[in-house]
């Protein structure tokens, strides 16, 4: 039950106070924003205006900021008033304090200039055979007349791309275990990251004993897999590869080379925030094109012709129409004023992309998925920003695109799919992220890769 709207206003507009928000006790807000982000955000957009403050559990107040005015100054304008890092604190014990999402200032330029290089360019383009592999592979088990849910096959097909191509990880058992492991390390317990006080062993019980149990797996595997590479590039000094972690073995940070534990700490910056996003934005793009026809034929002509142009606008669309998370944390570093507020240091703010995404205002019928407002002509850069802005821009960004439209254009070649059910699916909150409700599930018309003996096998034995 929604409720009533007199519930919803919170007294005391404007001014030097915060801006206004729902009146709801701050565990329903957390309660509504927890199960229905996108409803909560877009009733708040619509109610409020595009800066407006929620009560969150574990957060406190928190002010939106969804206008690209506002959006542009927190990102841009006025980048240096605000601490990305500090906003980021809540998983400070999952990516480690040398991550990229755990620095500011010069500290984040060095870090970001040393990932740099790996994830773009010819770098990145070397992974394509790779990830074609990768999918063809995933492919070959989808029978004719089988049910499919894109969602996991992405997730496996993604982690696979990050630790073969990208980590350059090639060792069968560390590959097998990390196959396990990851997907559970990264079905993180979201009241670990909301309520600090349940990060505590409790006598090797609960979910924080479980996490730390993973995490320490899957750090033994990356450090010695750090191990092993320092030892190859010791005995073959003129060695070289495209992949992350053999390139930053080979660079140094101001003279000095990187420590295990900086190395680790990005590769596991790379899983928990790269890995995750791009499987959930292709099981998304499926779900909204594979229900439009039109969009379908427009798809697959640019998949048969080689025009990116096309297939990155359906991409963008399909991010715009399905953010696969909502915002990101910024906090001020002292007293700053939008919008008639002066907000004092230590202010929270969610600078959310996903509602400025799906703002009525600047994207009419938000609702509805048409790769024409991406093509022929792009939208104002300022309305739409797919991997952020500013310094703290997605790194992986050029990865993630590489990787969409290999994995798109592999598919269409090779399979004609329809959605398993006419209706859409509902967005789905999983953690973080906002996932297809049923997990794009599929029909597989044709296949025309032929299948592996095992999988067919496999098949036969369950059926």
């Amino acid at each position: 039950m929604k409720p009533a709207v007199g519930r919803w206003t919170q007294p005391g507009r404007g001014g030097a106070g915060l801006p206004a928000g729902p009146a709801l006790p701050a565990v329903v807000q957390t309660a509504l924003w927890a199960a229905a982000p996108v409803w909560f955000g877009r009733t708040c957009l619509r109610r409020y205006g595009p800066l407006f403050t929620a009560r969150i559990l574990g957060f406190g107040p928190v002010v939106y900021a969804c206008s690209p005015e506002t959006i542009r100054r927190i990102l841009l304008d006025d980048a240096a008033a605000f601490d990305a890092a500090s906003a980021n604190e809540s998983i400070r014990f999952v990516v480690g304090e040398h991550s990229l999402l755990m620095s500011g200032g010069a500290e984040h330029t060095r870090r970001r200039k040393l990932l740099m290089r790996p994830l773009h360019g010819r770098n990145v383009a070397d992974y394509v055979d790779v990830m074609v592999s990768i999918v063809e592979r995933e492919m070959r088990s989808w029978r004719p007349g089988s049910t499919v849910r894109l969602l996991e096959c992405f997730q496996r097909v993604t982690l696979e791309v990050m630790i073969r191509a990208v980590f350059g990880i090639t060792d069968s058992a560390r590959l097998d275990r990390l196959r396990v492991l990851v997907p559970k390390l990264l079905a993180l317990n979201p009241l670990i990251i909301l309520l600090p006080a349940l990060r505590k062993p409790f006598g090797g019980i609960g979910p924080w004993a479980r996490f730390q149990r993973l995490l320490r797996e899957v750090d033994d595997i990356i450090h010695a897999e750090i191990r092993q590479r320092r030892q190859r590039l010791a005995a073959e000094p003129d060695l070289r590869g495209s992949d992350v972690l053999t390139l930053l073995l080979t660079t140094s940070s101001s003279g000095t080379p990187l420590s295990d534990t900086e190395l680790r700490d990005h590769m596991v910056t790379l899983l928990a925030v790269g890995q995750e996003t791009t499987a959930t934005q292709l099981a998304w793009f499926f779900e909204r094109v594979l229900r439009n026809g039109s969009a379908l034929r427009r798809v697959q002509a640019a998949v048969d012709e080689g025009d990116t142009r096309v297939l990155d606008a359906a991409i963008h669309e399909a991010i715009r129409a399905r953010p696969t998370t909502l915002d990101v944390g910024r906090i001020t570093v002292g007293r700053w004023e939008a919008e008639g507020h002066s907000f004092p240091a230590g202010t929270l703010f969610a600078v959310s992309l996903g509602l400025l995404h799906l703002s009525p205002d600047l994207h009419p019928v938000p609702e509805s998925y048409s790769i024409d407002r991406f093509h022929p002509v792009e939208p104002p850069s300022t309305h739409f920003l797919p991997f952020g802005g500013g310094n703290h821009r997605c790194l992986g960004a050029s990865l993630a695109m590489v990787e969409m439209r290999t994995v798109i254009t592999t598919i269409l070649r090779n399979a004609r799919l329809r959605p398993r059910r006419e209706a859409p699916e509902r967005v789905k909150p999983k953690g973080p992220m906002l996932v297809p409700g049923h997990g794009a599930e599929v029909v597989v018309e044709a296949n025309h890769l032929p299948a592996y003996a095992a999988s067919a096998t496999a098949s036969e034995e369950t059926t």
